[in-house]
Order: C-alpha cells, then structure tokens, then sequence
C-alpha cells in the first residue's frame, strides 16, 4: 500500500465512518482496522489476536482477583491481623505469578521475532518476518495490563472494544504508543462530523507526506552512499554531509510517518498521542528525548524509570552512597541508574546488534552523568544569572545539544559499531575538506539538493513559529475560502511534482517499521 493509498484509505474509511448510523461507527473502524491488517500481514493476524486475548483475559483476571481478595476480608470479620495479612500476600502473589505470565508471553513472542535470527541464528537466520506492528501494539497493550494491575482504572470487559484498542489501523504502522484511558474512550464514541476536523486532519496528513516524500526520501540516497562507503574511501567532512542528511532524512520519515497517521485518525475526530514536539529546538539531551518519540519515552518512564528507581536494593544503594559522596550524588544516582538502564533496553528495542547497545549506552551514559552534576550546574546557573538566561547561552544549548545527538547517530545509522568508531576517527582526524564536493556531487543531481534546501528552509520556519506557540494550522483555517485553497492546491501540486515515491511505496520504506 502506497503513501498515498494509505492516505485515501484514510478519506474511505472516515466517509463510510459517518454514514454509518452512530451506534455502529466503533464497529465500523473495527471492521476497517482489521481489514487493512489482514491485507497488509494476513499470516500475522494469529499473533495481535494472541496479544489483543492474552492482555484483556489478564487483565479482567487481575481485576476479579483482586475484588475476590477485598470481598473475602470485608465479609469476614473474624479473621485476625495475621490471618488477613496472609490473605492479601497469597492473593498478591497469585495476581504477580498471572502479571508475569501474559508479560512474558508477549514480550516473549516480540523478542523471538526480533531478535532470534540475531542472537541465536546469526550465521544461518531462520528468517523470521516481523509481524506488522508489533512492538507497538506489544508495548501499547502492556502498558494497559500494567495499568490495570496497578489500580489505575478497571479493565476494559468488552473484548470486542479492545481489540479496537489494540488494531486502530492508522498506529500500527509505526505508532505512536497509547494510554487506554486517554485512547479507549475516543475510539468507541460517536463522533460527529465537522468540517474544521476533517480540515485539520487532512492538512496534517499533507505536512506529514511532504516531510516524508519531499524531504526523507530526497534525502536517502546520499545517506545511503555515505554510510554504506567501504572504509576509508570517504572523507570527515563527507561523513559529517551525510551524518546531517540522516538526522534531517530520519526525523522527517518518522515524523511525518506520525503525522500522515495522526491526521488520519484526526478525520474520525481521534487524537493520537503526540509524539514529536520539534526535538532540535532542544536545549539538553535528556529535553531532546521528551520531544522525539515522546510515546515511547513516556512509556518507560512510567513503566521502567520509575518503578526501577521505587526498588529496595537501588534505594538502599543510594543510602550507602549517601555516606561516601553525599546527600546530592545519593539522591540523583537512582535517576543515573534508571537513565542507564532505560537507553539499554531503547537501544535493545532499536535491535540486538552492537551498534544499537552503544548507541542506547551512549545517550544514557550522558544522561546519567547530566543528573549526577546537576546540582553543580544550578550553581552555576545561581551565580551566572544573566547568562544563563541571554538568548545567546540558550542558542548554545541547542546547537550543544544537535551536536550531542548527531554523534549518537553515528552509532544508530551503521551497519556494524566497528564502522561507527572508524567514520568517527575519520570525522575528527581526516576530514579532507578539499574532497568533499567530488564525493558528494554524484550522489545527488543539483535539482535535489535546491529542493531540499528550500524544503528543509520551510519546515525550519514553520517549526519555529510553532516553537513560539503559533498554531500554524489554526491560522491557515482562518484565512479566507480562497486563501485556504490557494494553500491547498500548491500543497498537493507541491508533493505530487517533488515527492519521491519511486516504484511503490510500502510500509518498510519507513525507517520505524524495522523496529
């Protein structure tokens, strides 16, 4: 299914969605959300059916069990302290052992698809073929069991409004990950139709194809040339091109990829969680990973960071640091720990090869050490006020930060880590500047590079206006009738003559689907 197949399936669906009476339309996007996964991964079907069972039986079980427990005491009032205490610790543990069980059962079928032929099966893969969607709708339906199993909110007792939960067809592509109180509820009520919705929807859909055609795909070649150059045969400075093209090529394929969806779900009145918020505007590390794939983020956070932190032996190790290095470095240790750990297991997400670990290493080694010395940095910035605070400090704190993370996607983008430490050693000790313009004239003709120049221009001035709160679809509705198509018509005859969508496009054009 091409981008813009997709993005007419989109329209198809919303249009059907509103003719149908209101009481049908959740069983409708039901029906339409099974339907394209059947087409796109019909032998993948028994798997998000195992996930969708697997994590509503679990979590209404934990529910019952956990009712079945507070019945239990508040219907006896005979049982002594003791006798309760013994209640509640058997019922915990069976609720832990169930927990535990759908876990590992489907983080168990997401790790054999991802990671056996690399682990186990290196030298002759078994060539599994990763299910659509998986890790999102793997790590979207534990959250929820986690949830439930927390207290947070009751399970879900229809398994039919679940499964739209976990299907939603336009997230399965490559997100982003939801929260069943925030999306459940949207999913299964009536929406009406409203032009100004369906307006912002397509407009949203449109900024997200010209970002992914227009830009990221212009973009691949060279980034493709640049990494996939045997050692040595490209210079420092050709290296540090096409370091910058990957980090402009992979944030507008995955953000655009996560617009051209959430518009989609925008035409049923549906708002997807966000998922980037502008992440090169960011002025440290740990602000830059709040604002690009803000979905997962979130997830662990909530569901690694801080439970991890919350543990007996991390607090009683930040009790015995306490003695040697103070109440500051105790207190922040825990958050260096969670950080460390939580980069390793998006970087093992990312993939098991060595590059990912080191990349995943990389940015939680950073950030671990950010939360050691921060109590050193707020002095600093209590004795330095002024220049803390002067836009000149705060445009160094971004470019610090762009540079921060494009070492890191050295490690990303190769192949192999061994290739990554050689194009670094090549960027700081041979960047054979005077060879930059031979090596990188073939890869791209002159008409693509002015392309790209002018387009990443635009997406540069509207990132900023919206970085200074403007709401720039908000103020194209506002314009007059004509106004508004004048903008939509050069929008559509804009990525229609410059996108580049080659012979077909499928969904493992984009870099997220691999993941």
């Amino acid at each position: 299914m091409s981008l813009f197949s997709l993005a007419f399936y989109g329209f198809f669906c919303a249009a059907l969605y509103y003719l149908v009476p209101r009481r049908f339309r959740w069983l409708i996007l039901l029906a339409l959300s099974y339907g394209f996964y059947v087409s796109r991964a019909f032998s993948a079907l028994p798997f998000i059916l195992a996930t969708t069972l697997s994590s509503w039986l679990g979590a209404l079980l934990l529910a019952r069990m956990s009712n079945r427990c507070k019945a239990r005491l508040h219907a006896d009032s005979s049982l002594s302290l003791d006798e309760k205490k013994k209640i509640r610790a058997a019922s915990k543990v069976r609720r832990r052992i169930l927990f535990l069980g759908v876990l590992v059962l489907n983080f168990g079928l997401l790790a054999v698809f991802k990671y056996t032929d690399d682990v186990l099966f290196r030298a002759s893969p078994l060539g599994l073929i990763l299910p659509l969607g998986i890790s999102f709708y793997t790590f979207q339906s534990m959250g929820y069991l986690i949830d439930v199993y927390n207290g947070k909110y009751a399970p879900e007792k229809n398994p039919v409004k679940f499964a739209l939960f976990v299907s939603f067809f336009p997230q399965l592509i490559q997100g982003p990950i939801g929260r069943f109180d925030k999306l459940g509820p949207q999913l299964t009520a009536s929406h009406d139709f409203k032009f100004e919705t369906l307006q912002r929807g397509a407009l949203l859909m449109l900024w997200g194809l010209f970002k992914k055609l227009v830009i990221a795909d212009r973009a691949l070649p060279l980034v493709d040339a640049v990494f996939s150059a045997p050692a040595g045969a490209m210079g420092g400075a050709s290296i540090v091109a096409g370091v910058l093209f990957y980090s402009l090529q992979q944030y507008c394929d995955f953000s655009g990829g996560i617009d051209l969806v959430s518009g989609i779900a925008q035409l049923f009145g549906i708002e997807l969680a966000e998922n980037f918020r502008r992440p090169y505007f960011s002025v440290s590390l740990g602000d830059f990973w709040r604002r690009w794939h803000i979905s997962l983020g979130a997830w662990m956070r909530d569901y690694v960071f801080y439970p991890f932190a919350l543990l007996k032996p991390v607090n009683r190790l930040s009790k015995a640091a306490k003695k040697h290095f103070g109440t500051a470095f105790s207190r922040a240790l825990p958050a260096a720990l969670g950080n460390l750990l939580v980069f390793f297991l998006v970087g093992l997400w990312h993939g098991a090869q060595m590059h990912y670990l080191l990349w995943g290493l990389y940015n939680g080694a950073i950030l671990a050490f950010t939360a050691l010395m921060e109590p050193v940095y707020k002095r600093i910035n209590a004795r330095l006020p002024r220049l803390t605070a002067s836009k000149g400090f705060h445009l160094f704190r971004v470019l610090r930060t762009f540079l921060v993370v494009n070492i890191g996607w050295y490690f990303d983008r190769c192949a192999h880590a061994s290739e990554a430490m050689q194009m670094l050693r090549m960027t700081l000790f041979e960047p054979r500047f005077a060879g930059v313009a031979a090596e990188l004239s073939g890869l791209l003709i002159p008409a693509d590079y002015m392309v790209l120049a002018l387009a990443t221009l635009l997406l540069f001035a509207v990132s900023l206006a919206q970085e200074r709160g403007v709401h720039v679809r908000s103020v194209i509705l506002s314009r007059p009738l004509p106004v508004r198509w004048l903008i939509y018509i050069i929008g559509i005859v804009g990525v229609l003559l410059l996108g580049v969508w080659g012979s077909g496009f499928s969904e493992a054009s984009f870099i997220y689907y691999q993941f």
